[in-house]
């Protein structure tokens, strides 16, 4: 069965369901609905043990078949909580097998991807939502965002104005999780009841002395290289997470290389149109775009794997060092020989 975010809690009511999907690619939404699960869940007492799993490629599916078949000491009923960030043919078929062998005293609570129709149309999804709840997430409009914004700063005592939110959700580029912790730093400066301006918003953002990961992002666009090493420099001084930089710069290098792949049937203002690229950001995106091809891009997305297995703590390249190369080359400067050429 298949509802909407917004119709979840009058489904919940209603009786307990099997399965529960959560699917999409907004973090933040997918994030609050699968929140909105296990709560009502575990405050109306239908589960008193929840187990929690992320599979990834590498993940081991006998654990939680095991966990199926064996009889839980502490609780009568359980939740199998699984988180699965990227679909393929090892977790479609674990998840036919237990859906095919849950028990009554079992819920199974998923968080997947963004799922297509023919994904939803196959026989191992069809399968699992007969058996329970679909919460597809969309993403929000960006005409609609500001609206949204709005309501999101009421839930929290916030007075935001239109032009308020609309410089905002221009800050954020529509990610939602950072316009959410933006409105959270705006309300312990603030106060509760607060009534936020447009020239309060610009206020708040020339006082922060503090760089962004977005203002790294757009001196990475514009090739400013120098700039950009001094501010992910003061990033990391400031305690960022070395996951939030390598997120921004893998987005980016992402979003160049669709850009690359759609303006072979469109024009690159199109292309942009597609990706939901602020009007306002476009210049950046095409300074990128002028100074790569799809080699250079690849060269970057194989760079930034090595990365992500080094932060993991695998082995790969410096992370400092790492780090500045991938600075470097998005800016169109050839570093030194890095690990991918040796």
């Amino acid at each position: 069965m298949k509802v909407r975010a917004d119709q979840l809690g009058n489904t919940l009511s209603k009786q307990r369901h099997p399965i529960y999907i959560v699917a999409g690619d907004e973090v933040l939404l997918c994030q609050e609905a699968a929140d909105t699960i296990r709560q009502y869940l575990m405050r109306a007492g239908d589960i008193e043990e929840r187990l929690r799993f992320i599979a990834d490629n590498q993940f081991d599916w006998q654990e939680v078949i095991q966990e199926t078949q064996s009889l839980s000491l502490f609780s009568s009923c359980r939740l199998f909580d699984i988180q699965i960030d990227k679909m393929g043919e090892k977790h479609t078929k674990a998840l036919t097998q237990l859906a095919q062998e849950l028990s009554q005293d079992q819920v199974i609570l998923l968080t997947l991807p963004k799922l297509d129709m023919r994904v939803q149309k196959s026989k191992w999804f069809t399968s699992l939502e007969k058996q329970g709840v679909f919460v597809q997430i969309w993403p929000i409009d960006a005409n609609r965002l500001p609206q949204w914004l709005q309501q999101r700063a009421h839930s929290i005592s916030l007075n935001l104005s239109r032009e308020a939110a609309t410089l905002l959700c221009e800050r954020g580029e529509g990610n939602l999780l950072a316009l959410s912790q933006e409105l959270e730093k705006l309300l312990l400066i603030h106060g509760e009841n607060a009534k936020l301006t447009l020239d309060m918003i610009m206020d708040s953002v020339a006082d922060s002395s503090r760089y962004s990961v977005y203002d790294l992002s757009d001196r990475l666009l514009m090739g400013k290289v120098r700039d950009a090493l001094h501010c992910l420099d003061n990033l990391f001084a400031e305690g960022i997470e070395e996951n939030i930089v390598l997120w921004l710069i893998n987005r980016e290098v992402n979003t160049l290389a669709q850009l690359m792949a759609d303006t072979t049937d469109m024009s690159f203002h199109q292309a942009c149109q597609a990706q939901k690229i602020w009007d306002k950001r476009i210049p950046f995106y095409e300074s990128a775009y002028s100074r790569h091809n799809l080699t250079t891009l690849r060269y970057m997305q194989n760079y930034l794997a090595l990365m992500d297995k080094k932060i993991k703590g695998l082995e790969g390249p410096d992370i400092k060092t790492g780090f500045r190369n991938l600075v470097m080359m998005l800016c169109g400067v050839k570093p030194t020989p890095t690990e991918l050429d040796i």
